[in-house]
Parts: C-alpha cells; sequence; structure tokens
C-alpha cells in the first residue's frame, strides 16, 4: 500500500470511494452486526517498538460477493488505529488491516472475531534494504510422491526462512533474488504453492536457480513449490546448499531407501489416505547429501490409483502434508484451501495499491486491472465456497 494516500475522503482505492469514517463503501447491503477493530502501528527493533505516527492505515473486505477497502484513518501520535464497522452479505467474507511502510505492505491476520485488539491487531514494521541480510533457513521439508503411470514422480519442497534482523530484506533488482535454492535440471512442471504468504511472480525459476523476489520481513516465512522429476532422475541425490535447522523428508513409497547424515526415521504420517514414512535430521550443514532410491517398478495396481487421481492432486497433497503436520488437527483440505484463500486476498490488497499508485490511468489500463482483479475475485469466491471448518 502507498505510503501517503493523500485525502481519503476523495480518494479512490481500487474503484471503491472511500467515505468518511462511519460510512464504509459496501453498496446497499444490508448490515448485519457491529464490531470493532482496536490495534497500533510499531516499528520492530532489537530493543524497543516505538510507535509510527501519522501512518494511513486501511481495512479492508474480501467475499464473494464484492470487495475493497472499508476505511482508512491515520494513527495517533502513539500509533494507534480503530476501526468499527459491520460485517453484512456472504458469511464468508475476510475482514483485514493493513498499512505500508517503506514499500512494504503488512498486514493484520483476519479479524474473526466481534472485537479484535492486542497482538492480533498488531502492526509491526520494519525499515527495508537490499543490502545482504543473513537469511536463515530454519528447516526444509522435502516431499517425495510415489510413481505416476509415466514414471514422473511429483516432488513439493517448504523452506521456512529465518529473517533475524530488524529490516525488511528487498530485491535489489529484477535479476537479483532475496533468496534462492536449487533444483534439479531435470524438473519440469515447476509452480508455486499458495501458502498464504506468496503471490503469483514472487518466485521464479531460471534453469537450476529457484529465485524469491518478494520482500522477507523480520521473523519466519515459508517458501513452498512443486515440480516433477521423471524416473531418471532417481536414485535422487539432493546436496544442502546451505546449513538448516531441521531437514524433514517425507516418502511415499514405502520401500523407499533413505540415506543421509543424522537422519533418523520416526512415525509415519498419514492424509487423505495415503502414508508416508517420515525422516528428521537436525543441524544439518551445508555441503550434506541425502540420497533418496525408490523403487524401480511401477505396478499395475499402482497404474489404476494414479490414473484416476492425476500427478497434479497429488503435488498439491504433498505441499498441504507439510502444512498440516503443523496445523494439527486440521484436515489436510481445508489446510490447502485457507492458505489459498490468504494469498489471494493478498494479491487483491496488493493489485489495488498499485494501480492506485499508477501514473497510467488510461483506459486500457483501467480495463486490464479490472479484468484481474474480477478473475482473482472469482477464483476467491471458488475457494471460499468450500472453505468453510471441518467437523
Amino acid at each position: 500500500m502507498s505510503d501517503v494516500l493523500g485525502d481519503w475522503a476523495t480518494r479512490r482505492l481500487g474503484g471503491w470511494a472511500l467515505e468518511p469514517r462511519g460510512h464504509p463503501v459496501v453498496g446497499a447491503l444490508q448490515q448485519d452486526s457491529a464490531r470493532r477493530v482496536e490495534g497500533r502501528v510499531v516499528r520492530g527493533m532489537r530493543e524497543r517498538q516505538p510507535p509510527v505516527a501519522n501512518q494511513w492505515v486501511i481495512l479492508h473486505r474480501v467475499g464473494r460477493d464484492h470487495a475493497g477497502p472499508l476505511d482508512s484513518v491515520r494513527t495517533t501520535p502513539s500509533g494507534a488505529f480503530n476501526f468499527q464497522y459491520r460485517v453484512s452479505g456472504d458469511s464468508d467474507a475476510v475482514y483485514f488491516v493493513s498499512t505500508s511502510y517503506s514499500g512494504v505492505a503488512y498486514y493484520t491476520p483476519p479479524l474473526r472475531t466481534p472485537v479484535v485488539r492486542g497482538d492480533d491487531a498488531l502492526l509491526v514494521v520494519f525499515d527495508t534494504t537490499s543490502g545482504p541480510v543473513g537469511l536463515h533457513i530454519g528447516g526444509r521439508h522435502l516431499v517425495i510422491g510415489a510413481a505416476t503411470p509415466a514414471g514422473q514422480r511429483p516432488i513439493g519442497e517448504v523452506f521456512d526462512l529465518q529473517n533475524d534482523s530488524t529490516m525488511t530484506a528487498v530485491a535489489r533488482d529484477s535479476l537479483t533474488p532475496v533468496w534462492s535454492a536449487t533444483i534439479p535440471a531435470t524438473a519440469t512442471d515447476f509452480q508455486l504453492n499458495g501458502n498464504g504468504e506468496l503471490a503469483a511472480g514472487a518466485l521464479t525459476r531460471r534453469g537450476t536457480t529457484v529465485g524469491l523476489f518478494a520482500p522477507v520481513s523480520p521473523g519466519i516465512r515459508q517458501v513452498a513449490f512443486t515440480y516433477n522429476l521423471p524416473a531418471s532422475a532417481f536414485p535422487l541425490s539432493v546436496r544442502m546448499d546451505k546449513p538448516a535447522g531441521v531437514l524433514e523428508l517425507l516418502v511415499q513409497e514405502p520401500t523407499t531407501r533413505v540415506q543421509g547424515p543424522g537422519l533418523r526415521e520416526t512415525p509415519a504420517v498419514s492424509a487423505e489416505g495415503r502414508t508416508f514414512r517420515r525422516f528428521l535430521a537436525q543441524d544439518v550443514g551445508a555441503g550434506a547429501v541425502v540420497r533418496i532410491e525408490p523403487p524401480r517398478e511401477v505396478g499395475g495396481s499402482r497404474e489404476r490409483v494414479y490414473s484416476s487421481v492425476g500427478a497434479l492432486f497429488v503435488a498439491a497433497m504433498v505441499i498441504a502434508l507439510v502444512f498440516a503436520l503443523r496445523r494439527r488437527p486440521r484436515r489436510v483440505a481445508a489446510a490447502l484451501k485457507q492458505v489459498g484463500s490468504q494469498r489471494l486476498v493478498r494479491e487483491i490488497a496488493e493489485l489495488d495499491d498499485a494501480f492506485e499508485r499508477a501514473t497510467d490511468v488510461s483506459g486500457e489500463a483501467r480495463a486490464t486491472y479490472e479484468a484481474r482483479r474480477a478473475s482473482l475475485k472469482s477464483e476467491l469466491a471458488h475457494l471460499l465456497a468450500g472453505e468453510r471448518p471441518s467437523s
């Protein structure tokens, strides 16, 4: 979001006019229940968190029926802000608050209760740098799916990136990523998996290098992606380019052989009727090599199963498993849907901001913006339709 939004009584954000406080622009919708959020914007520093005064903060709503900013306000000298609003329309709509500092957008978690305050309404912002920042790998999670009839195996990777500094790391240019990882040259069908934290285009592949171009704020950020490997890539040797606090390996085929320094097998885990052997290692150093040797033959019964399931579902499922292990007892399917909707919410907010800051406001630019926004809203509506909590 832009740091300077100007007079919000006359500005338009993403095509939604912002009217005076207490009159959110939601059209002639029935307003059902009153809610309130009381928060603060502070700067993240080593020893203290000074308030950020006069900072624009925006309340957003994203639902199947409509989406857009509802209200905006500047913070007080103590960094405080508050919104009073009413939920209306689609019961699955998501409400959240955002602000932008030094060109980086920051968001609260979704506002789930009638009154939100404290940590759930705290926006911690940071200065940015394109210089060196010590990003560490707190955890690397590698998931090896079973072979498809064609011999392809879906691979899922999740990295827990730790930024222990007090600066948000940003890419210096379009060619220099904030962080990178290496994947096999034979990998195909590479794709970013929606994990609630990264928008499309934030992660790119160039040859064997996967580069992250999204800002990395202090704390932990998860990066997840999938790809397929042919049978010829196995046995697979995975070299650790950087040290990792934890290495987790999940393999679907029970007779797969796994070797690596410090790896120990732990109880198997299951998801959606599929069982994975699980291996863990602590404090794995750079240069360590893990060797994965799955079975060579693909049996007829497995072929019948995968012809009906499809490799694309397997790729999504293995990534969902990693997130589900951290969010028990939530079901894997529900976890995958929720992280996807959070990603779309962020993309819509960032698209609104980019359009507001654009100097080109021609008819063609507006049409492109509106078409992209409509596409994202449609995708979000599809996800929200099936994102109700599981029993």
